[in-house]
């Protein structure tokens, strides 16, 4: 809260739209004019919000804390209140749980409402290790077919006959004892003969195909992000020392 010669500057910090909307019309409803009531979130350039702040005489220190609450969807409701309107904003404004500006501190999982500790209060710091395994993953692999296929061949191969030839030739010699010896009843016989081609087949081995595996080994580098857990401290002032006037020229 700031004050000039004729205002008083009152500026809170909503952790949602809604809240700053209803203590918006709320405000109006009381009779503040709307161009003494400025709605300041993340909206437009940042910039911008920060010049809003300025026209409001808000210290740098919490200037600061409002602009982290825009930044992470906060909505900031600041007000030129003459000295008759001061309570009734406030009211307002506590009524719809406006934070005060000490406690505008947020972080994008912040809760909404400031928690309060009474007594000793563990805070757990966490932080985040890499763990990086392996596993056996498919990749494909080779499918092998064994079969047998007939192909047409062709030789050739010279084959013998033997055939039986009888002559009769006239012929007019003396007797021999040979001639002699055929004397009597007797049976000669002649076989023909032939040859035919015999197929036969053999195998071979000419090739032979090996399936296997190999392995070899790869050194991969693993990239990621680790999260921990910070605590900043920060003293906050006394209730009596946040109602104090701001005097400004």
């Amino acid at each position: 809260m700031a004050t000039t010669d004729e205002l008083t500057h009152l500026v809170c910090l909503f952790h949602h739209h809604d809240q700053a909307a209803a203590a918006t019309e709320d405000l109006y409803k009381q009779g503040i004019p709307p161009t003494s009531i400025a709605v300041i979130c993340n909206e437009g350039p940042e910039h911008a919000a920060g010049s809003a702040l300025d026209e409001f005489g808000v210290p740098a220190r919490d200037r600061q804390h409002l602009l982290e609450g825009i930044r992470n969807g906060g909505v900031v409701v600041a007000v030129s209140a003459v000295e008759g309107h001061v309570s009734a904003v406030e009211k307002i404004f506590g009524s719809h749980k406006a934070t005060k500006i000490d406690d505008a501190v947020m972080t994008p999982k912040a809760a909404e409402l400031p928690v309060v500790a009474e007594g000793e209060t563990a805070i757990p710091i966490v932080e985040e290790d890499l763990e990086v395994g392996k596993r056996t993953v498919d990749q494909g692999g080779v499918r092998v077919y064994r079969r047998v296929i007939e192909i047409p061949v062709e030789q050739s191969v010279n084959l013998r006959e033997e055939h039986v030839v009888i002559e009769r030739n006239a012929v007019d010699r003396p007797v021999k004892d040979a001639d002699l010896a055929l004397q009597g009843n007797q049976v000669f016989e002649l076989t023909e003969t032939a040859e035919e081609a015999v197929v036969g087949k053999t195998a071979h081995v000419v090739e032979e195909v090996v399936v296997g595996k190999t392995a070899s080994e790869r050194t991969e580098h693993i990239h990621d992000t680790v999260r921990h857990t910070e605590v900043e401290i920060e003293e906050i002032q006394r209730e009596s020392e946040l109602r104090t006037p701001v005097k400004t020229n």
